[in-house]
């Protein structure tokens, strides 16, 4: 039973692991956060490269990225989203909501 937890915990360190290779580039010892979506034409692609780890996630926190739980958005990805909320409800067959606001779009900064 307990080589079957070692292995559990040996597993889950190892996706984690993944997870974090998937959510950073390293360049010249130098990181940098990439966008998880890239769906916006004007997409960052990857915030700037920083001196750690925890520094690059300061950068893309201080530059209002989101973090969707399974990576970072950049806020031009985050914006091409919200402008297209209705178009994705129509798309979806959802229906139309009380307000207007989904349904003209929410603005941006």
């Amino acid at each position: 039973m307990m080589e079957l937890n070692d292995a559990t915990a040996k597993h889950r360190k190892n996706i984690l692991r993944e997870k974090e290779l998937t959510l950073f580039k390293q360049k010249n010892d130098q990181y940098s956060v990439k966008c998880h979506t890239k769906i916006a034409p004007d997409c960052q692609l990857w915030g700037e490269y920083c001196d750690s780890k925890e520094e690059a996630q300061e950068w893309v926190e201080g530059e209002c990225w989101i973090f969707s739980g399974e990576g970072w958005i950049c806020a031009q990805c985050n914006a091409h989203f919200m402008r297209n909320l209705a178009k994705n409800r129509l798309i979806r067959g959802q229906e139309e909501p009380p307000d207007e606001d989904l349904h003209v779009g929410i603005s941006t900064i």
